[in-house]
């Protein structure tokens, strides 16, 4: 069979069509760009050559025009439509966006890379701005213009970016050519638990991709029904008791600290199945809920934390320490209590 390279022209094994090679995902992964322009990701092993075409073959000569009009060059189409809503039918009742993590491989996700798509299901044509946050800084990644029912890449990564995962933020300003009232933008902010990347059941079958995907729904909460609530509410009676003394002012609630948090760390707590993940990879899987555990306890206020890792050999406690005397240095830490967990687990004082 014949290596796929840049510029080739292929055929679709399992469907027709076919396109131009214009790059590689991965080393198991090409972009095919169709007749109509738009740009699929595509498994090699999906494709082959078209020898019938040879692009050494001279072009026939054209009579040189006295006159060459300069064209302007066209947009690259990016989007592509989703054959749910091609017909002019969404998936979903109501106008829909989603963050979508698909991976190469379903069966094996980490096996090779997880693409992050913006999926518009809705009339509306969208404006979009992507971005990663790292160390409290929003870095623009992505931005452009999504049509109605389709969906765009956004960013790649792999298994070794876990150890370190981002939160995403997306904007989104969908508008009509023509309309009576402006349609409302939408933001948003999305931490994700790296850990749940190793589970196959988070990935399933959808009406926007070929493959089973994770799809995180973004949409900003309904407050019409409080704001009823608040209109209708008569605020003059209280207020009036209030400042004659018969009805005191509630003091404001203090925020309530959790005081103690356990996290069990044994792998077929994090997983649905360890087969086909080496040992090295089981670490990560729990060192990476280790550090989604701590973040989450920092930002909370919670007081103190218990990671159970068990006996073993312990290189699951080792490389817990570890990190704890490096990361998480101001931190002190400590056997928990031997009565309830015996050897196998380590307490995290966060607040005195």
């Amino acid at each position: 069979m014949k290596m796929v390279k840049i510029g080739d022209r292929v055929k679709f094994l399992n469907s027709t069509g076919g396109g131009r090679v214009t790059g590689f995902v991965s080393p198991k992964v090409v972009n095919v760009e169709d007749e109509q322009g738009f740009e699929v990701p595509v498994l090699v092993t999906e494709l082959v050559v078209d020898m019938q075409f040879d692009p050494t073959e001279p072009a026939p000569r054209r009579a040189t025009p006295q006159k060459i009009k300069k064209e302007e060059p066209k947009p690259k189409k990016e989007s592509m439509p989703l054959f749910a809503s091609s017909a002019g039918k969404p998936a979903t009742d109501t106008p829909s966006y989603f963050l979508a993590f698909v991976p190469e491989v379903p069966t094996m996700p980490l096996s090779g890379q997880i693409r992050i798509w913006l999926v518009n299901d809705s009339q509306h044509t969208v404006l979009y701005h992507f971005s990663v946050l790292k160390d409290g800084d929003y870095s623009s990644e992505k931005s452009g213009r999504l049509a109605p029912y389709s969906r765009v890449p956004l960013k790649g990564f792999g298994h070794n970016d876990l150890s370190s995962f981002p939160d995403f933020g997306i904007q989104i300003l969908p508008f009509a050519a023509r309309s009576s009232a402006l349609l409302p933008a939408l933001e948003k902010t999305i931490r994700v638990n790296p850990v749940k990347f190793y589970k196959e059941t988070i990935y399933s079958g959808n009406p926007y991709f070929e493959t089973r995907a994770w799809l995180i729904g973004l949409k900003e909460k309904d407050l019409t029904p409080e704001l009823e609530k608040l209109k209708n509410h008569d605020f003059s009676a209280p207020l009036i008791m209030e400042e004659s003394g018969d009805v005191k002012k509630p003091e404001p609630k203090r925020k309530e600290t959790i005081e103690l948090k356990e996290v069990d760390l044994h792998i077929h707590e994090l997983v649905d199945t360890a087969a086909g993940l080496e040992p090295k990879d089981l670490l990560e899987v729990q060192m990476n809920r280790f550090r989604f555990e701590m973040e989450t306890a920092i930002q909370n206020g919670t007081k103190r934390i218990v990671f159970i890792h068990g006996v073993g050999q312990g290189t699951l406690k080792n490389e817990l320490r570890r990190e704890l005397s490096n990361r998480y240095k101001k931190y002190d830490f400590q056997d928990a209590s031997f009565r309830e967990y015996g050897y196998g687990a380590t307490m995290v004082i966060l607040k005195r």
